[in-house]
């Protein structure tokens, strides 16, 4: 069993959750922050309104006692009482242990909290309102005025307005630090993202790609002929599979390597024994035409002996021709296509196989003589050779008359239909749906490989046709070709431009 460990997908579902943990820590981090600023700026416009009262409250406190009127000492305790309503409804914002956020505080005030608990800035402030409102009521009430009870009310009045300036500059100082705060964290933030989504695309690269990639090079080094079993350095889940997988399959290579081998050898024995049986016929008739001559010698009829010697010319170009068709036919010029007559192909084709056609069987050609084709000779030759040879062994019942019929018909003008069609047992309808797979045969042990049809089918498919096949047990088998007359960019010639 696999170790969950050392899986790909593993690491980096880890990786990824990490990154978005990370992020989602920075987001609440941000988050706290901008609820501590916004309740920071709320309790600054409260500071400002107590410090604007306390100024109000110094500024009527200077009139009264310059003009002593009535209407001042009124103002200043309306402005008194407003200060104090500003307290009471504040009151815990303006102790020292709330002024910042409980947990705030405790994070990163520890230092400060007994000074916080002893010292309420509440309280204080009240007590001073309340001295100063006694005082204020004293000295109006008091006749004649006395220096020392004015002196003691500016007094108080002076630390009432340090106390709100103390407010406000402290809290603009909280706000700062909130802010400068906030920007540190983003930057360090920033940088933390971008280190670790830079380890993290390393991390991707080590545990996947680079590995991937050497799997490419392998692959490559294999296309190219080299079968070598692939090495592994990763030890992830995915990498480890994906290699022994690809290794199952170089090893299968290996081991059908030699029956491909053999089917290629089996293919080179039908055609030579083709080539043998062709190139015998004209050699025969060559030594048979060179006696008579050599016989004739002394005969004084010249026409004869001319006779002899263009049969003998004839019977060697026949030969030339067989020769020059096998090159042609084991030359390897690339998938260079043209249009090709089909009957002659056909025919060319046969010659190759003809040594091997059992005098049981009848060989029918219902070609039309202006058939043409478009692709490469060469292998449409070894698909058409396949499928007769397919055909042949289909018919091994020497004891039973049996016919091979290759017919063929136009399909509009842009592509031709080709049967190869055998008197033969047939093909079991289990087995149809598995003729073109490689290696599949129907034949008896070491009679046959599985790759003729295969190979066939990858032929046809590579010009862009088709072939199906239909077929009843016991009745016979009709392999159907489809093939194109012309190439993609083929122009139609206009029949006039010969004239």
């Amino acid at each position: 069993m696999f170790n969950k460990n050392t899986s790909i997908r593993k690491k980096i579902k880890r990786s990824f959750w990490a990154v978005f943990l990370f992020i989602l820590l920075i987001a609440f981090n941000i988050l706290i922050n901008l609820i501590l600023i916004e309740e920071r700026v709320g309790f600054y416009e409260v500071i400002s309104m107590f410090l604007d009262d306390t100024l109000e409250i110094r500024r009527y406190e200077k009139n009264y006692f310059l003009y002593r009127k009535q209407e001042d000492y009124y103002e200043t305790l309306h402005y008194i009482m407003a200060a104090e309503k500003i307290i009471e409804e504040n009151r815990k914002k303006f102790d020292a242990i709330s002024s910042l956020h409980i947990c705030w505080t405790v994070l990163f005030h520890r230092r400060e909290i007994p000074e916080m608990i002893r010292h309420k800035a509440s309280v204080e402030t009240l007590n001073l309102l309340a001295d100063y409102r006694k005082l204020l009521k004293k000295d109006f009430e008091t006749q004649p005025v006395t220096g020392t009870l004015e002196e003691e009310i500016r007094h108080i009045g002076r630390e009432l307005t340090e106390i709100a300036e103390g407010f406000a500059r402290q809290e603009q100082a909280k706000i700062q630090g909130l802010l400068s705060l906030t920007r540190k964290s983003l930057i360090f933030s920033v940088i933390l993202l971008f280190i670790g989504t830079a380890f993290l695309g390393r991390l991707i690269s080590r545990i996947a790609i680079r590995p991937l990639k050497d799997l490419e090079k392998n692959m490559q080094k294999i296309s190219s002929g080299r079968l070598e079993m692939l090495s592994n350095s990763s030890t992830d889940n995915e990498i480890v599979a994906l290699t022994n997988a690809f290794n199952r399959m170089i090893r299968e290579v290996f081991t059908h390597r030699d029956i491909i081998r053999a089917e290629k050898l089996a293919s080179l024995g039908t055609m030579f024994a083709g080539i043998a049986h062709e190139i015998n016929n004209p050699l025969s008739n060559i030594s048979t035409s060179a006696q008579i001559l050599t016989e004739e010698m002394d005969s004084s009829d010249p026409k004869f002996q001319q006779e002899m010697i263009e049969q003998i010319i004839d019977e060697t170009e026949r030969a030339k021709r067989i020769v020059r068709s096998v090159l042609e036919f084991s030359r390897d010029r690339g998938l260079k296509k043209q249009e090709l007559n089909l009957l002659d192909l056909v025919r060319e084709t046969f010659r190759f196989i003809r040594g091997e056609m059992p005098p049981h069987i009848t060989l029918s050609v219902e070609i039309p003589p202006e058939a043409i084709v478009y692709g490469n000779k060469n292998k449409l030759e070894q698909a058409l050779l396949n499928l007769m040879k397919n055909a042949i062994d289909a018919m091994p019942d020497v004891g039973k008359e049996e016919k091979l019929t290759l017919s063929a018909h136009t399909i509009g003008d842009h592509a031709v239909e080709i049967s190869v069609t055998d008197t033969g047992k047939g093909i079991a309808e289990s087995e149809m749906a598995k003729i073109f797979d490689p290696f599949f045969t129907t034949k008896d042990v070491g009679k046959g490989t599985g790759l003729g049809l295969f190979v066939a089918h990858e032929i046809i498919e590579e010009h862009g046709g088709t072939i199906v096949v239909k077929s009843h047990e016991g009745t016979g088998t009709n392999f159907i070709v489809t093939l194109p007359m012309q190439g993609e960019n083929h122009e139609s010639k206009d029949p006039s431009s010969d004239c």
